[in-house]
């Protein structure tokens, strides 16, 4: 099973990344990279600070396939969505990272030898 680290690691890597790409497709590079990786890095661990890791067994409806579902769905209501002041595109950027961090970790936990309750 990933530890916090890896998990931490993991969920920057794929922000930042994934930011990354869109900023160079778009042509625009900006320090949004660097702060989706931070993001990621800093909030890798959000679902295991939902539901604590007491225990082998933990693993409950915040490491579930359903909420990793909810976090994709989030995702993709943030990427239709475009505000138009300063404040909402802040907001959605916040959406991204913390939707996509959630994501991320529960999609290394997937590939686990327990992987993840369907609830």
């Amino acid at each position: 099973m990933p530890n916090a680290l890896a998990h931490r690691v993991g969920a920057s890597l794929a922000l930042a990344g994934a930011t990354a790409y869109v900023e160079t497709r778009d042509g625009k590079v900006t320090g949004k990279t660097l702060l989706a990786g931070v993001g990621g890095y800093a909030l890798g661990t959000l679902p295991d600070l939902i539901e604590p890791a007491l225990h082998p067994n933990h693993r409950q409806f915040f490491h579930s396939f359903t909420a990793l579902g909810l976090a994709a769905y989030g995702m993709k209501k943030l990427y239709d969505w475009e505000p138009e002041t300063g404040k909402g595109k802040f907001w959605r950027g916040v959406g991204f990272i913390v939707s996509g961090a959630y994501g991320v970790h529960l999609a290394m936990d997937a590939f686990t030898k327990r992987s993840l309750p369907l609830v």
